[in-house]
């Protein structure tokens, strides 16, 4: 089941998609339909569970099923799909918490990963883009959790195997330059500020000042159009997204992207709808129809929806709803703490991962849900992060009792070779 899991999960990262009169059709749906074809003969081993950060997820989603009712009948019954695909994976994934071998796991995402990453690249220059390889709205995502994952690895490998893989951490970073994909830009140089700092806070900030002088050397080095935009974007946020001019005139000022203007003008209207209906908002997936009505002509580029659950969900469900939706966030990271303190206790973590990896797992899903469009791969990450106690604490188990078992032995600890510097 972990299996169809994550070929599901990696699904989400292809473009193949259908277009439906009702509901966007990825393989994601027909895998979860697989798995829940075939959980009666594993619940009948094993049982059914309901772990916390499973119960969690239903007062938000019942929140958005029913703030969607606003917009009517059909609206309210293409969200409620969706939300009964996305409840099914979380329900599958719970059942599977206690038996996660991450090292199985993490081979599985990073050949998946890499070969759609690679794929991604492949076909954007036998297309002729050199650099900005967005135009696949799916795969770029590749480039924001493929880091991720190669960080985790740094943090628990051995010393031999690290030295390969901070290399590997190397060379991805002109690969992310040259994707001209900001958000993974971004999650990379914090990342990278955690590892090189160790988890310690007073010198994560002077990392991070260090890499952002560092953007600003690579922005005159640049002699690429397109990616000097996307990484005098990162430096300067507020000189772009100038959508008063576009208003005004059809046409987008020199050095600003649809995209920054769009997230410009989104934020400006979320605001005046916020104050409208602060307490429950507009109502799912009707800031577009909002917008739309009130600026006919308005560009399409400027019309879509909210890139940002944060932003989206104080819009169209109100204070109700991001109260729920950030419930979901602190309980975990709550949760998530104690699981990691009770493993150090036992010697499974050293300080330095103790204080990386709530960061290492909670930055890339913070940076990349308060950015992107929504639907099911928003759903997705807040399932994982709702999960994410259940998940971590499952692992550590699962490897604990795997030493115990092997023949002879004692019951032993896990060992974990502890990066340079870092307290046992």
């Amino acid at each position: 089941m972990i299996a169809l899991l994550t070929l599901a999960a990696l699904s989400l990262m292809t473009p193949i998609r259908m277009q439906t009169s009702l509901v966007l059709l990825r393989p994601f749906e027909f895998l979860i339909a697989l798995g829940v074809l075939g959980w009666p003969l594993i619940a009948a081993r094993r049982g059914v569970r309901a772990p916390v950060g499973l119960l969690l997820l239903f007062p938000y989603l019942f929140c958005h099923v029913a703030s969607a009712s606003v917009g009517g009948p059909r609206n309210a019954a293409r969200e409620g799909l969706q939300v009964v695909v996305v409840t099914l994976f979380a329900f599958l994934l719970a059942q599977e918490t206690r038996r996660l071998d991450m090292a199985s796991l993490s081979r599985r995402l990073l050949v998946g990963m890499t070969a759609i990453a690679a794929g991604t690249i492949a076909w954007h220059v036998a297309h002729g883009h050199l650099v900005g390889w967005k135009r696949l709205p799916d795969p770029r995502l590749t480039f924001v959790f493929l880091p991720t994952l190669i960080a985790g690895l740094i943090l628990f490998a051995e010393p031999r195997r690290r030295r390969y893989l901070q290399f590997v951490w190397a060379c991805m970073l002109p690969l992310l330059v040259m994707s001209g994909e900001r958000k993974a830009l971004v999650v990379y140089l914090i990342l990278t500020a955690l590892l090189f700092a160790r988890g310690r806070l007073a010198l994560i900030a002077p990392v991070l000042a260090g890499a952002f002088v560092g953007l600003i050397l690579v922005s005159t080095v640049v002699t690429n159009p397109y990616l000097q935009k996307q990484i005098n974007t990162l430096v300067d946020p507020g000189g772009t997204g100038n959508y008063q001019y576009v208003l005004a005139t059809g046409r987008y000022l020199p050095g600003d992207t649809p995209s920054d203007v769009q997230r410009a003008f989104a934020l400006h209207e979320s605001k005046l709808l916020f104050a409208a209906h602060p307490i429950f908002g507009v109502g799912t997936n009707q800031y577009p129809i909002i917008v739309n009505k009130t600026y006919p002509n308005l560009p399409s580029d400027m019309s879509l929806g909210i890139h940002g659950e944060f932003q989206r969900i104080l819009t169209e469900n109100g204070v109700v709803g991001l109260s729920l939706y950030l419930l979901i966030w602190v309980a975990s990271w709550l949760r998530l703490s104690r699981v990691l303190r009770g493993a150090f206790r036992e010697g499974r973590l050293t300080m330095t991962q103790l204080r990386v990896l709530p960061l290492l797992l909670f930055v890339p899903f913070v940076v990349y849900l308060g950015t992107e469009a929504p639907g099911t791969r928003a759903f997705v990450g807040i399932i994982i992060i709702s999960l994410l106690p259940e998940l971590a604490g499952g692992a550590l188990a699962r490897v604990t009792a795997a030493a115990s078992l092997r023949p002879g032995a004692a019951r032993p600890r896990m060992t974990i070779v502890p990066l340079p510097g870092a307290a046992r």
